[in-house]
């Protein structure tokens, strides 16, 4: 028996009693079909009932049926995932029509990025559906996103701020909680969580990761992954795939922490990973011992996402000298057959670039792919013949067509329709484990009521205060109390300087005046005062001006890189990425003077990328006169002083840390921006006494500069920790709460020797 009911959303909703629930666009010309008692829909118009169309079988078979059925160019549409959409309307636009029409269907939605509504967001998933479901077989649109903590969701924190809780269950109930709004959104699939492990305090991404610890890491990934993918009923049990699941793409494989020198491998100078103390296989233990291992029925995560990074080695054990989107070793070897992950793997973006013969920068690393001269359809062939099956940031099919008939010169075209064909059936799977075929509708209102809902946001706060770690805390600085204190928030001037972006370029920061704590949510727990500010001039308030107030606050951010991806300043030196703000020059005993990676020259000897004697190209030097300037006014007005930061990976602390009276440090990643958000929430209401601090360390920090020259890029936790005024060691698994060092039961379980190797070996 089944009932069929209009909406006012342009789709009829058909409900199968003891069976799925459909909906369907009737202008689409699909049509709904009955067999034994249940309603199914025709999507690919035939009259009958084709098994890709039966919502009985299980997605496996479903997907090889409809995978055999689709033309080389159908697949090569599904082999594409879209360029960033970050500027979209409540109805589908030429741009979009043009790749929906080469049967592109993977969507990657970015309007968080762009600043969006979500009530727009809305109205275009329900539109773009409308668009396809007549099309071809009816295979709708498969909608992805980046994390978008806070950007029309709910602010939970980032991974490492949920790391820093220590607490992987808590990292369950926010991936929960986040599967449900984009699914709101209209998002099926979720290119994260990012499980790279943050092994080289200077990487540009660990701000991403769940820190650098292999356990740690692996567990959080492996409740995040079951939280993301599982349906749970009302008493929580695991309902396995549902109308509340998204698939993870756990992502880079395999792994991309390691980066010589903290280079990051969006750009050519980071584009070598490297193992000076052979701990290739460590960065493997999120993946294999967590995304693939999961406790919930979902089973495994369902895809991936390769680096762009080259696993440099002088004798060929990591592979081949190219980026993993084209290393047979990394995806043919080791994840297609010595772990056996028959799940989707998608490129990170960019890596194919079919501009390039125009100028358009490529991530495709190693010699044979970097030429301008390759076409862009042979560097695809060349992934897939690796076992890639996806495209990342490629908006143009013909690509994936050049790559079939480039391939079928090369290998035959018996070998590329089979890869073709295995590509769709993985690719489609997720389609079905998220009931797409079934329903890819919203319930407009339901939705926006749904999404970035109070009892979210404030479930979200919460854990935005468990991520808050407590660093020192002297003379009372911080304390539980009923109490509204008045407290001094001094305005931060940053001077102009340069930066550089892996998408926009070199770019030239005008000065500006500044709170990293948002003003709004502080005037929710204190009486706040601050400075005179005129455009970029500021004026101190005075001490007599200041002499009622309870406390000093001095908001920061952490040290800043111009050069933080590349390594290399505008005259193309390598140069040094630093974790302090005053001044550094690398010349110090621990800086190599030659590196281990390095292009082959052609003269046969391979290049130096030592950045020896070079000087780091700081933005913010300024934050930390600000700091000190602060702590002394906090000293002759008799009043604490307590430092307020905002980071995303490790730093030194010795340049201030005795001036001041407390640290308290957020990983939270949308807070590195400043905002009315939940981490500067948090912030405050533990500066404010409301509540009690207890997160810890997710990553060391180190005692110098000299110490993180010192330390592995390849090495969790072997880096010298800096040791405060009062002796205590910033070290992994450190924090504080009132009673002193924390010692509980979290501690005890993660401060065991890290663990290098993987539990599963595959086979």
């Amino acid at each position: 028996m089944w009932k069929e009911t209009k909406t006012p959303y342009k789709f009829n909703i058909v409900e199968n009693e003891g069976g799925k629930t459909l909906a369907y666009d009737p202008e689409s010309g699909v049509k709904i079909i009955e067999k034994d008692g249940f309603a199914f829909k025709d999507l690919a118009k035939t009259g009958e009932l084709l098994p890709y169309e039966d919502w009985r079988l299980s997605p496996e078979e479903r997907a090889n049926d409809l995978a055999r059925r689709l033309s080389v160019e159908q697949i090569a549409g599904l082999m594409c995932f879209s360029a960033h959409q970050m500027k979209v309307e409540p109805e589908v636009n030429e741009e979009q029509k043009t790749f929906l029409d080469q049967h592109l269907r993977s969507v990657l939605n970015s309007c968080g990025m762009g600043g969006v509504d979500d009530e727009t967001q809305i109205k275009w998933s329900n539109a773009m559906q409308r668009y396809v479901e007549g099309k071809d077989f009816g295979i709708p649109c498969y909608f992805a996103s980046d994390p978008r903590n806070g950007q029309g969701t709910a602010d939970w924190p980032g991974n490492l701020g949920l790391a820093a809780t220590f607490d992987p269950e808590l990292a369950k109930t926010a991936a929960k909680s986040i599967s449900r709004e984009l699914r709101d959104l209209g998002v099926a699939c979720f290119l994260a969580p990012q499980v790279d492990l943050s092994t080289e305090p200077r990487w540009f991404r660990n701000n991403g990761t769940f820190g650098e610890d292999p356990a740690l890491s692996r567990d959080m990934v492996r409740e995040f992954c079951d939280g993301l993918q599982s349906t749970y009923g009302e008493n929580g049990e695991d309902l396995g795939w549902g109308k509340d699941s998204v698939t993870a793409m756990a992502k880079h494989w395999t792994g991309e922490g390691a980066g010589e020198g903290g280079r990051e491998a969006h750009l050519e100078g980071g584009k070598y990973g490297v193992y000076p103390n052979n701990n290739f296989e460590a960065s493997l233990i999120p993946f294999v011992d967590g995304a693939f291992s999961l406790k919930g029925k979902t089973g495994s995560a369902t895809a991936v996402m390769s680096s762009y990074s080259i696993s440099y080695s002088d004798d060929g054990s990591l592979g081949e000298l190219v980026g993993s989107s084209f290393s047979n070793y990394k995806i043919k070897e080791l994840l297609r057959t010595r772990y056996g992950f028959t799940g989707v793997v998608c490129t990170d973006w960019m890596v194919l670039n079919e501009g390039k013969k125009e100028g358009k920068r490529s991530c495709g690393w190693g010699a044979h792919i970097e030429d301008p001269e390759v076409e862009a359809g042979e560097r695809a062939f060349l992934a897939i013949m690796a076992g890639v099956d996806q495209m990342g940031g490629c908006s143009n099919p013909q690509v994936l067509i050049d790559a079939y008939n480039y391939g079928c010169e090369k290998v035959g075209k018996e070998v590329m329709d089979e890869a073709f064909a295995v590509s769709a059936q993985r690719l489609l799977q997720g389609y079905f484990m998220t009931g797409l075929f079934e329903n890819p509708y919203l319930d407009e209102d339901a939705a926006l009521a749904d999404v970035n809902s109070e009892d979210k946001q404030a479930e979200a706060l919460k854990a935005q205060v468990k991520a808050v770690v407590m660093l020192k805390n002297e003379n009372g600085a911080i304390k539980p109390s009923t109490k509204r204190m008045k407290v001094y928030i001094p305005a931060l001037y940053v001077a102009p300087y340069k930066s550089f972006n892996h998408v926009a370029g070199l770019i030239e920061n005008e000065p500006e005046v500044i709170y990293p704590i948002s003003l709004e949510v502080a005037s929710k727990y204190f009486d706040v005062v601050t400075d005179k500010v005129d455009g970029t001039n500021i004026t101190r308030l005075t001490l007599d001006e200041l002499k009622d107030c309870d406390l000093v606050l001095i908001p920061a951010k952490e040290p800043g890189n111009s050069f933080p991806q590349d390594g290399r300043n505008e005259a193309g030196e390598f140069v040094p990425k630093t974790l302090q703000y005053r001044p550094y020059v690398a010349d110090g005993p621990y800086v190599r003077k030659q590196s281990i990676s390095g292009d082959t020259l052609p003269d046969g000897t391979k290049e130096n990328r030592s950045y020896f004697g070079h000087k780091a190209c700081t933005t913010n030097e300024g934050q930390l006169d600000q700091i000190l300037e602060m702590a002394g006014k906090a000293k002759e007005l008799g009043v604490p002083s307590v430092v307020a930061m905002f980071a995303g990976a490790p730093m030194c602390f010795h340049e201030f840390e005795s001036a001041v009276d407390g640290i308290v440090i957020t990983f939270c990643g949308a807070s590195l921006y400043g905002g009315a958000n939940a981490s500067s929430e948090a912030l405050a209401r533990i500066i404010a006494g409301v509540d009690e601090p207890s997160g810890l360390l997710p990553l060391q920090m180190p005692k110098n500069m000299d110490d993180v020259e010192r330390q592995a890029e390849d090495t969790p936790r072997d880096m010298e920790c800096y040791t405060d005024s009062v002796g205590h060691k910033y070290d992994f698994a450190y924090g504080l709460n009132y009673a002193g060092v924390i010692n509980d039961d979290r501690v005890k379980t993660y401060s065991a020797a890290p663990v290098l190797r993987p539990a599963n070996k595959g086979v």
